[in-house]
């Protein structure tokens, strides 16, 4: 991360790398938009203004909530 970031991250386990990283990064909101979801390898898989829509990739892949 950095200064002017958000970061969430998506564990299988709670000691493995994390599986998906969330950020937002208001500084690219004008260009390639603020939010992003980002891969295990650090590869971007969706980039946008709006986090609904970048939390869209998630839509076809299976997550079950724990507490």
């Amino acid at each position: 991360g950095g200064a002017d970031v958000a970061e969430f991250a998506v564990y299988v386990r709670s000691g493995d790398a994390p599986l998906y990283r969330v950020e937002k990064r208001p500084a690219l909101q004008t260009r390639q938009g603020q939010w992003a979801v980002i891969g295990q390898g650090g590869q971007v898989l969706k980039r946008g203004r709006d986090l609904s829509q970048v939390l869209r990739v998630f839509d076809a892949r299976r997550f079950q909530v724990i507490d």
